[in-house]
């Protein structure tokens, strides 16, 4: 993920959208932007099908491009961001338009004033097609004089004259005006391109600011709900003048601190989180009569190992919410269970109140929507009611330190 952000952050810079000031790397944007435009101007002629005499085509296409490339970067780094992205659409075209205007014009400026591209009168020229037996002059490029081309025979030179000129004017500027549309609109595509990873990006990271303040807000919701059940058994401690009030404070104190300073993180070491249960149910043993039997085990081992926080005590706390009666015999199950990369939690109970009892209440409602949000397809939750028997099934994965 960080090598993508990277790759995705030197693109940026690379065209332009965010500023760097690494010298090395600048220099590297440099270079990349000078091999672009080296392979623009030198690829096509490869793809040439003629050979021609007198000054080498390359400088042709150089001086005759450069205007064009000026242009690219006038629109690219100027007329869109100022004009086309805040939607001054009449000013932008009326202004690219101007632009093509007076490129086309010092492009025929510099084809009757720069010597090698077109100097003065229309002259002879000698062009032979590749596996063609005879050269074919035309009226376009340079003069011609014997002896040019050592692989052809002078004789040859007298074949095939063409009677009059081409225009030459006229292709040059509409090839002149093709080189510059084409430009823009390369400009125009990494642009939008550029605005729609950027939207994407914004609407990506809103809908995690959302997601991390909803998770954050369930975990608040279930806080309260347990903090009410533990100060409720302390007090019924209290009330009774017993002994373990001071043990009961001292877990209450160690609960609370790792709920409000401890569990902040996305994740937390699975040990600390077992402990954090462990405390919860010494309490609930101090509270329990003696006819409620509590079956808990934890097996594996959780050291280097993480989970998101407080998922599975609401869990266990529905059991003893729902499982806990006074007058009756009853069981409460608790058993975890830690593997490599995952861990099981399954919870049964009985449920002693059926009136007030809802399966899928608020605290499991919260607890399923925040797996939703932290485990999306990761995760597997499976509750079965039996009568008066209720079980929950919880598998989540696990990350390594």
């Amino acid at each position: 993920m960080a090598s993508k952000e990277n790759i995705n952050r030197f693109l940026f810079t690379l065209f332009g959208f965010e500023k760097t000031k690494s010298k090395p790397h600048l220099l590297l944007i440099i270079l990349v932007h000078v091999a672009a435009w080296a392979a623009f101007l030198l690829l096509p002629l490869l793809f040439y099908p003629t050979r021609f005499q007198g000054d080498p085509i390359w400088r042709r296409e150089l001086i005759t491009k450069i205007v064009p490339i000026l242009l690219f970067y006038l629109n690219y780094y100027f007329l869109l961001p100022r004009f086309f992205e805040k939607k001054k659409y009449t000013l932008y075209f009326s202004t690219t338009i101007l632009a093509i205007t007076l490129v086309c014009a010092a492009d025929i400026y510099l084809r009757s004033h720069v010597p090698g591209i077109m100097p003065g009168p229309i002259r002879e020229s000698v062009m032979r097609l590749r596996n063609a037996p005879e050269p074919i002059r035309t009226y376009f490029i340079d003069s011609i004089s014997t002896g040019s081309f050592p692989d052809i025979p002078p004789e040859h030179f007298r074949q095939r004259l063409t009677t009059r000129p081409e225009p030459v004017l006229f292709f040059s500027i509409n090839r002149t005006l093709s080189t510059c549309l084409f430009l823009l609109l390369l400009g125009g595509m990494i642009r939008l391109a550029y605005s729609f990873i950027k939207n994407q990006n914004e609407k990506r990271n809103l809908e995690n600011a959302n997601l991390y303040a909803e998770v954050n807000f369930l975990k608040s919701q279930i806080n309260p709900h347990f903090l009410f059940n533990t100060l409720n058994s302390i007090y019924s401690q209290a009330h009774a003048r017993s002994e373990n009030t001071e043990f009961s404070i001292l877990k209450l104190s160690e609960l609370l601190r790792y709920s409000l300073y401890d569990s902040g993180a996305d994740k937390v070491p699975l040990a600390d989180d077992i402990q954090y249960i462990n405390n919860y149910i010494d309490l609930q043993r101090l509270r329990l009569s003696p006819k409620v039997k509590l079956n808990y085990k934890v097996g594996g081992y959780p050291d280097g190992k993480f989970i998101a926080p407080l998922l599975l005590i609401s869990f266990i706390e529905n059991a003893f919410k729902h499982g806990i009666s006074y007058t009756q015999a009853s069981v409460i199950t608790i058993d975890i269970k830690i593997f490599e990369e995952t861990l099981t939690l399954t919870v049964s109970n009985p449920i002693v109140e059926k009136d007030s009892f809802a399966p899928g209440g608020l605290g499991l409602k919260n607890v399923t929507r925040r797996l939703e949000l932290l485990y999306p397809h990761q995760y597997k939750l499976l509750f079965h009611h039996s009568g008066d028997q209720y079980t929950v099934n919880l598998k989540v994965p696990l990350t390594n330190a």
